[in-house]
């Protein structure tokens, strides 16, 4: 048998018993487990793999709202200029010890719960743009600035809270239930 016989034979020998899919699929396996085996002691839930602490950058626009509704001419220029940062962005501009290992977690996540949790950011991101848009309306118009503060604030908490629930790791409702997020984790 010539080399190149023996090459061929031993690539539809593997090519039949190991897809490529197969192989991606234990490797990324692989790679979640070795992340998750670093991951005590940081700033990344275990489970998905994901940082919270990438929401601080929405919870501060939650206290420009509430800094605003108080002290509109201190935080005017502050709360026009605020922009949505990606996760990654967040991170490589954060002073974290766990900042680079919290970007290459995040690009190793479940892909079922990052997609949630990059579906969630993206309803965050919009929204927020829009309620800053709403509110420096309301800073040239001076009515009803209070309210719109107080409900921007809200809308920010909630949302935020929905995202925080996916980086986390969806806790059991008071039914046991993880509802739409139910297998996604892991952990029953």
């Amino acid at each position: 048998m010539l080399a190149t016989q023996k090459i061929d034979a031993y690539h539809t020998e593997t090519q039949e018993d190991v897809t490529r899919e197969a192989i991606v699929s234990a490797f990324r396996t692989a790679m979640v487990g070795h992340f998750r085996s670093h991951v005590p002691g940081t700033i990344i839930n275990e489970s998905t793999l994901l940082a919270s602490d990438y929401l601080n950058h929405f919870q501060e626009l939650v206290r420009l709202f509430e800094a605003l509704d108080t002290k509109p001419q201190g935080n005017t220029e502050e709360i026009l200029s605020w922009r949505p940062m990606t996760y990654e962005e967040h991170f490589s501009k954060s002073s974290s010890q766990d900042k680079e290992f919290a970007i290459a977690a995040y690009r190793r996540a479940p892909a079922e719960i990052k997609g949630c949790f990059d579906d969630a950011i993206a309803r965050l991101q919009s929204e927020a743009l829009t309620l800053v848009a709403n509110v420096g309306a309301k800073l040239n118009s001076g009515a009803g600035l209070d309210t719109s503060c107080i409900e921007a604030a809200t809308r920010m908490r909630g949302l935020i809270e929905e995202a925080t629930t996916i980086a986390n790791g969806r806790p059991k409702d008071k039914s046991g239930s993880r509802g739409a997020f139910a297998g996604l984790f892991g952990k029953g």
